[in-house]
C-alpha cells in the first residue's frame, strides 16, 4: 500500500504529533508499505530523525529554505507532487490542522481523488480551542477547516475522550478509535537501572520525573508547589525536556522562591536512549497537564517500568486508573501534593505498579500491534 503522510514538523522538538509520526511511519514501512512523509521542515530541523527514517524505508521530502505564507501554496503542490513521483498515494494520513500544510494539502487529496484521513491531534478539543487565537480558530473552521475535514473519509482519534469531545461539532468523516504507541525495541535496551541516580548524585532519593516538552499547558505551574508541599524532604524532582528559555527561567526562579531550588533539576532535550535514563530510575512519573489529546510520555513511562501520576486532564487518565499503573487527580496543587505524598510513602507499591505498567504497555502501545488496527482502518477509508 502506498501511504502518504502530511505533517508540518517531525522535528522531535515540537512535540507529539512529529514524533508519534515518526514510529508509526517505520513500522508501517516495516510491513512492506511504501510510506513517504511530505512535511515543510527545512533540513536542518530533520537532521536528527531523517537517518532514522530513511533507515527503515520511509522517504521524506521537505523544503529546502522556510516557507512563509505567500510562498506556502505553491511550495506545498510542488512537495505534494514529489511525494506522489511514484504515482498516487492509495491513502493519505493528515496530522495536525491549524497549519498551512493540512489545509493545502487535503485539497490536493482531493483534487487528486486520493481517499484520506485527518487526525486532529487534539487540535479540535474544546479546552484547545479557547486558548489563545480562538477567534482565529473558529473563522479558519467556518472559512476552511469543516471543509478540509469533510472532505475527508475518516477521522483517526487516539482516545475515545477525543472523539466525544469533537462529536458535538457534527463533522461527517467516520470516526475511528486508535491510540498512539510506542517502538517497543526501544524498551528492550533501556539505560542501566541505577546509572542516572550515580552519576548525578541523586543515591537512593526519591525521584519523581516529568518527562515531556516544558510547555505552560504542562501544568508545571502546579507540579512545582506541589512537589514543595507533598514530597519528601529529600526527593528529587528531574525535569526532562525541551523548553523555551524564558519559562524555564521562570520555573527555576518559581522552584528558588519555594525553596526547592537545590531539588529540581532541569536537562534540557535528552537525545536517544538515554532520554529515558532518568525516567527508568524514578520512582514516579508526573505529568498534570491542563490538557493532554494522549499523553505518548505517560506510555513511554509505563513501557519503561515508571508508575504514572497524571491529571484528568490526560486523555489516557481513565485507562491507566483502570489498569492499575497510576492514579490521576484535577488540576489542583493540593490534590497533587497529596497524591505525590501518599504516593511516595510506599516506594515498593510504586515498583509493583510499575511492574504491571511495562506489561500493560507492551500489551496495549506497542506499534506492530497498533499498525494492523491502522491498515483496517484506511481498508475502511479506501472502500468508502
Amino acid at each position: 500500500m502506498k501511504i502518504l503522510h502530511l505533517c508540518s514538523s517531525v522535528d522531535p522538538a515540537t512535540g507529539g504529533p512529529a514524533n508519534v509520526l515518526a514510529r508509526l511511519s517505520p513500522a508501517q514501512a516495516a510491513l512492506g508499505h511504501d510510506v513517504t512523509i511530505v512535511t515543510l521542515d527545512t533540513p536542518d530541523r530533520v537532521e536528527t530523525v531523517r537517518p532514522r527514517l530513511e533507515k527503515a524505508g520511509v522517504r521524506l521530502v521537505h523544503p529546502t529554505t522556510p516557507v512563509g505564507l505567500a510562498r506556502a501554496r505553491g511550495v506545498v503542490r510542488s512537495l505534494m507532487d514529489d511525494g506522489m513521483s511514484s504515482g498516487a498515494p492509495d491513502v493519505g494520513h493528515i496530522h495536525g490542522l491549524w497549519q498551512a500544510l493540512p489545509h493545502l494539502g487535503s485539497g490536493v487529496f482531493r483534487k487528486r481523488g486520493v481517499p484520506y484521513v485527518f487526525r486532529p491531534c487534539g487540535m479540535l478539543d474544546p479546552a484547545v480551542m479557547s486558548m489563545s487565537g480562538t477567534l482565529k480558530k473558529r473563522a479558519f473552521l467556518a472559512l476552511r477547516g469543516r471543509r478540509d475535514i469533510n472532505g475527508a473519509q475518516g477521522m483517526h482519534f487516539t482516545t475515545t475522550t477525543e472523539r466525544d469531545l469533537v462529536k458535538p461539532m457534527g463533522l461527517s468523516p467516520k470516526p475511528f478509535v486508535i491510540p498512539n504507541g510506542v517502538e517497543w525495541a526501544e524498551f528492550e535496551a533501556l539505560p542501566e537501572r541505577g546509572s542516572y541516580r550515580a552519576s548525578s548524585g541523586i543515591g537512593d532519593r526519591p525521584l519523581v520525573v516529568f518527562f515531556s516538552r516544558v510547555h505552560q499547558k504542562k501544568g508545571l505551574d502546579l507540579l512545582l508547589p506541589a512537589f514543595a508541599k507533598g514530597a519528601p524532604e529529600d526527593a528529587v524532582l528531574v525535569l526532562v525536556g525541551p523548553g523555551e528559555e524564558g519559562y524555564v527561567a521562570s520555573l527555576r526562579a518559581e522552584a528558588a522562591g519555594l525553596g526547592i531550588g537545590d531539588r529540581v533539576v532541569f536537562t534540557g532535550m535528552i537525545q536517544g536512549a538515554e532520554r529515558f535514563a532518568p525516567v527508568v530510575d524514578a520512582d514516579l512519573f508526573c505529568l498534570p497537564s491542563y490538557q493532554e489529546n494522549f499523553g505518548v510520555a505517560v506510555v513511554e513511562a509505563l513501557a519503561a517500568g515508571t508508575p504514572a501520576l497524571i491529571s484528568d486532564q490526560v486523555n489516557i487518565f481513565q485507562d491507566v486508573v483502570e489498569a492499575g499503573v497510576g492514579r490521576a487527580t484535577r488540576c489542583e496543587v493540593d490534590e497533587i501534593a497529596d497524591a505525590l505524598r501518599e504516593m511516595l510513602t510506599d516506594r515498593d507499591a510504586l515498583r509493583a505498579m510499575g511492574a504491571r505498567g511495562r506489561v500493560w504497555a507492551e500489551e496495549t502501545f506497542d506499534w506492530t500491534r497498533i499498525v494492523d488496527r491502522i491498515d483496517a482502518m484506511y481498508a475502511r477509508v479506501k472502500a468508502s
